[in-house]
C-alpha cells in the first residue's frame, strides 16, 4: 500500500502541482480516469484519512495535506 500512495502523491504532483485534484471523483472534471494515471490507486486510504480528519478538526486540514503527509508516512514505513 506504500508505494500506491506514494504513487498517488507523485501523480498529483504531476498536472499543475499539488492540489489534491487526483482526488476529485466528478466524472467531467476528474484526473483519475486520466490515461496517464491508470494504475494509481490507494484513493480509498485517503478518503478514509480525510473522513477521520474532518470529524475532530472540520474545514481546516485540506486534502493536499493529507496526501503529503500519507506519502510521507508511508515513505518511512517502507
Amino acid at each position: 500500500m506504500a508505494a500506491l500512495i506514494i504513487r498517488l502523491h507523485f501523480h498529483d504532483y504531476f498536472v499543475q502541482g499539488c492540489d489534491a485534484s487526483i482526488l476529485l471523483s466528478d466524472p467531467a472534471t476528474t484526473e483519475r480516469t486520466a490515461l496517464s494515471n491508470t494504475g494509481v490507486g490507494g484513493y480509498e486510504v485517503i478518503d478514509a484519512a480525510k473522513s477521520a480528519v474532518e470529524n475532530i478538526c472540520p474545514g481546516i486540514v485540506s486534502c493536499a495535506d493529507i496526501l503529503a503527509v500519507a506519502a510521507r508516512d508511508a515513505s518511512v514505513a517502507l
